[in-house]
């Protein structure tokens, strides 16, 4: 029992020294000045690209497929790297993947794409996660923690979904980032959700992209069908599985 009360009260003395305290104010505003410092950074790099006409040359998917065809054996990870640089400018997935089929094979522009594709969802969802979860989870509004508990509850589908309507759109990364969404449900959603309009892409190149921005009700149908035959083939699969 004395043992017991001196931890009381060396537990007291701990919680009330003010040094303590301030340690942990120094740590979160030290926190708040790397996060602010990511920001700034990021949006640095967004405004030297732009000033520097690097968008510009994103319009010409002649002068991406010369880039890609120069780039000989290092075309693949240039690729990629390109796509992990530039999903997060909102930059559509056609741009890099119309000019990508006129350089490698249906299949090998599809196994890119992906790559870099779910690369750059990554990073998105990890700098999401880290830099805004903590405010948005303080400031949500009771009214909405119900939907934001379905939302984790379902991530897997709810991923699957937004990715079938939102493609490579990094708004996507962001909004499930600072959510609930594990990031299992996220990663594999992802895949999934994004499979079918780059398969059709990588196929069907510019006629599937246009396809899908001038009919997009039948672009996100024949994406969810896809998706949803994807997505039981491989619950079924697992189900098969031996328990172990």
């Amino acid at each position: 029992s004395t043992r017991s009360a001196r931890a009381r009260a060396a537990t007291g003395r701990t919680s009330s020294d003010p040094t303590a305290s301030l340690g942990g104010a120094a740590f979160v505003k030290g926190q708040v000045a790397v996060k602010t410092a990511v920001l700034v950074a990021v949006g640095g790099t967004v405004l030297i690209v732009f000033l520097a006409g690097g968008f510009e040359t994103l319009r010409d998917p002649d002068r991406i497929e010369e880039f890609l065809t120069d780039s000989g054996p290092w075309g693949p990870i240039v690729y990629v790297l390109a796509f992990v640089a530039l999903q997060p400018f909102s930059l559509p997935g056609a741009v890099l993947i119309v000019p990508a089929t006129f350089v490698w094979s249906w299949w090998e522009v599809a196994l890119y794409s992906l790559i870099g594709g779910m690369l750059a969802s990554a990073a998105g969802f990890a700098l999401s996660r880290w830099i805004a979860r903590d405010w948005v989870e303080q400031r949500l509004p009771d009214r909405l923690r119900p939907w934001e508990q379905r939302l984790a509850d379902h991530g897997l589908v709810a991923t699957i979904g937004l990715r079938l309507v939102t493609g490579y759109a990094p708004a996507a990364d962001w909004l499930l980032g600072v959510s609930r969404v594990s990031v299992s449900a996220f990663l594999i959603g992802t895949a999934v959700g994004l499979a079918p309009s780059t398969l059709l892409m990588a196929i069907w190149g510019d006629d599937a992209a246009r396809g899908i921005v001038d009919e997009p009700l039948v672009g996100v149908a024949v994406l969810s069908g896809v998706s949803v035959v994807g997505y039981v083939l491989y619950r079924l699969r697992q189900r098969s599985l031996p328990q172990g």
